[in-house]
């Protein structure tokens, strides 16, 4: 995923990475499987907020969906994601996670202070 469509009052991405936008799975999938075939383990899907992926596509795909799918590269050890938002984050990704024994049981959340006098300041 690239962008976010989420404008924060203390965040600059929607303005230098524009809107949200899911790049094609079967892309990412091609991508993945050519880097286990030149002997890599590990691989971390990234996106503002990842749990959002696929929204825009069409076919729609969640982002569990793809999950499972890159999971399942032979080869494949290790697969990382970030950055998950704790309004967004949904059951079926966190079941997901618990199913599939490579994808790394970590969830990167984006915490901001929670204070309303600072978070104020910049609006």
């Amino acid at each position: 995923m690239n962008g976010c469509s989420r404008y924060c009052t203390f965040c600059i991405v929607p303005y230098v990475r524009g809107n949200e936008a899911s790049r094609n799975p079967e892309s990412i999938i091609r991508e993945v499987e050519l880097a286990v075939q030149e002997g890599y383990k590990e691989v971390t899907l990234l996106g503002q907020i990842i749990d959002l992926y696929g929204r825009d596509l069409r076919p729609r795909m969640t982002f569990d969906q793809l999950l499972k799918k890159v999971s399942s590269i032979k080869g494949l050890e290790r697969l990382r994601f970030l950055t998950s938002h704790p309004k967004y984050m949904s059951k079926d990704i966190i079941d997901t996670v618990a199913e599939n024994p490579n994808i790394c049981e970590f969830f990167h959340l984006p915490l901001q202070s929670g204070n309303d006098e600072i978070l104020h300041k910049n609006e």
